[in-house]
């Protein structure tokens, strides 16, 4: 686990995704996926820029299938913005820093 971002599992999802005060953006990844050695980078520097602001989170999928299922996650990577206890956003596929800096600035703006 980096400092700026939580690791979190079928047991705490509820915690420290559902029921946390402020954003919570989940990347739903895997170990040994080619496409998230890529991402996982991106998410962290990401993470390191909103920390205190918004809380970022790493789910393994292939270790936490039951949240994984729980919410149809088809293809890693998957992040998931969450507010409030519900999903406000969802990025599949390869995320880029700059565009992920986008995405999260709007739904920080939308919500």
């Amino acid at each position: 686990m980096a400092d700026s971002y939580i690791d979190v599992s079928d047991q705490d999802f509820v915690e420290k995704v559902l029921n946390a005060q402020q954003m919570v953006l989940v990347n739903f990844s895997a170990e040994n996926s080619a496409a998230c050695k890529i991402q996982d980078p991106e998410f962290e520097a990401i993470s390191k820029e909103y920390q205190g602001r918004v809380t970022f989170a790493r789910l393994n999928a292939d270790t936490n299938v039951e949240i994984t299922n729980q919410w149809k996650i088809d293809g890693i990577p998957t992040i998931i913005f969450f507010k409030g206890g519900r999903e406000i956003h969802r990025i599949k596929g390869i995320m880029m820093r700059e565009r992920l800096r986008r995405q999260i600035e709007g739904a920080m703006l939308a919500n």
